[in-house]
């Protein structure tokens, strides 16, 4: 397969994406428990030995994608990210997930939730979907980082879901579930912790619930607790340009939408504004739509067995030519191309 590094060093302009460890405390613990040696899986990561130490540690989100990535391998537990995602509670979000849990409503409370995510994590973007009588809550990464992105997404999902039961009670379930990787071998510990067996091979990490669910009251919300929780998130700024910058097209693709303009719209400013900012950060608009999408194609030709059409559709392409086309100027191969390569790498390096 050729290398997609000299598309990288040209086009890719590395971004310093941090996650707060929050929950991840517990993980080396769980590495330990599933018969692996945590302090391996971190020095293996790029991590110090007390990185998962403190819940309010900041780590690169690349290095947290490969630490679920080791996890997952050297213990040989395909749904460890699932396991990761579960240890987190609205407790591990610290501001964040105060202001949640006092919020008046579940509606109130996941708008907050995603829109200062930032300040727990970046990399990915956590996203409300009002879709009709339905609505998704769900994470889209705009950085995938490697094949450990699946992982991140089990984990990010099962922590929605965590939150979702904590805000609406323990009878709580989501109508559907979807997943960006391909269905495993066993899917009984999906099934058993989201209520449902969820739809494999999708776009993005989806729990999807009815729209009534919104509207529920939070449980013992404090009002007062509530005011000073969002003076607080509020004054520690919103995420630099650069983040919302990805972040923005992220969501805005989850639309079908993903030109300049829209962008801009977003943002609120003049498209000639955000030109202007992107020049001074050393960057373009279509070379972030650019890397945006990259990072999309390799986690789904990874990670799953979508259909190149369908991979296509999400990036925002018309039809799959220009889809192949792009992606041998991106990679110098086409997706069927790169997907089997990869796999046949996978193959070999677990015989």
């Amino acid at each position: 397969m050729p290398s997609t590094d000299a598309w990288v060093a040209r086009h890719r302009i590395v971004r310093p994406w941090t996650q707060r460890v929050a929950g991840l405390v517990a993980l080396p613990q769980l590495i330990r428990q599933l018969g692996g040696d945590p302090e391996a899986v971190l020095r293996d990561a790029g991590l110090e030995r007390s990185a998962l130490d403190s819940p309010d540690s900041r780590i690169p989100y690349e290095a947290m994608v490969r630490v679920l990535d080791l996890a997952a391998r050297t213990t040989g537990c395909g749904h460890i990210g699932l396991l990761a995602g579960r240890l987190y509670h609205l407790p591990d979000l610290g501001l964040v997930g105060e202001l949640v849990r006092n919020s008046p409503t579940v509606g109130r409370a996941l708008e907050a939730l995603t829109v200062f995510q930032h300040l727990n994590s970046e990399g990915g973007l956590a996203f409300l979907l009002k879709r009709g009588d339905y609505v998704d809550l769900g994470y889209a990464p705009y950085h995938a980082a490697g094949a450990g992105i699946a992982q991140v997404c089990d984990a990010a999902l099962a922590t929605g879901m965590n939150i979702m039961l904590e805000l609406c009670g323990p009878t709580w379930k989501p109508y559907e579930v979807f997943l960006p990787h391909a269905k495993p071998h066993d899917v009984a510990q999906y099934r058993a912790f989201f209520k449902v067996v969820p739809r494999f091979d999708a776009e993005c990490s989806v729990l999807r619930f009815p729209a009534r669910d919104l509207a529920r009251k939070v449980p013992a919300a404090d009002p007062e607790t509530h005011h000073r929780c969002e003076q607080l998130v509020r004054s520690a700024g919103a995420p630099e340009f650069m983040q919302q910058v990805y972040r923005g097209l992220r969501r805005l693709m989850l639309d079908n939408r993903h030109s300049g303009d829209d962008l801009a719209q977003m943002l609120s400013m003049h498209r000639r504004t955000l030109n202007r900012r992107l020049k001074a950060g050393g960057t373009t608009f279509q070379r972030v739509l650019d890397e945006v999408r990259f990072e999309i194609a390799q986690d789904l030709l990874s990670n799953s067995n979508a259909q190149l059409d369908d991979i296509a559709a999400t990036l925002g392409y018309a039809a799959v030519t220009p889809f192949m086309r792009t992606f041998r100027r991106w990679s110098g191969t086409t997706p069927g191309q790169w997907r089997r390569s990869l796999r046949a790498k996978g193959s070999e390096a677990v015989d």
